[in-house]
């Protein structure tokens, strides 16, 4: 679609204070996985702040966009830090089960309670 002048972009994102992330928090696996990540990765941003960036570089025409602006130091060790992510975040399932069965959380946010409703009104039909 270049040749009609639409140009593509990325947007990295950490967390954003959203209905999806505060219902992963219910979760005690990604709860945990959340709080053993660096300070800076576990930190909750406002959605505000979060558009206002996603908006900006919309504006600014950016192939990418950062929100937060650390996430961009990231990039040159991103092929190393993929790995060493799930290296560690391994270790933290067994923990967590033993303290807790581990499940499917399905779908997080306002759309899984949507799904819930929709399967707990079927059930109670049949």
């Amino acid at each position: 679609m270049a040749h009609r002048g639409v140009r593509l972009g990325i947007a990295y994102l950490n967390w954003t204070d959203t209905d999806m992330t505060r219902d992963a928090d219910r979760y005690a696996a990604l709860r945990e996985l959340r709080a053993h990540m660096p300070p800076p990765a576990r930190r909750v941003y406002p959605v505000d702040t979060v558009a206002a960036r996603l908006v900006r570089g919309s504006e600014c025409r950016r192939t990418a966009v950062y929100a937060p602006d650390w996430l961009r130091l990231t990039q040159p060790v991103r092929v190393v830090l993929v790995p060493v992510v799930l290296r560690v975040s391994l270790r933290a399932p067994a923990r967590i089960e033993a303290a807790e069965p581990l499940g499917s959380t399905g779908t997080l946010g306002p759309g899984g309670l949507a799904e819930r409703a929709v399967s707990e009104r079927g059930t109670a039909h049949h």
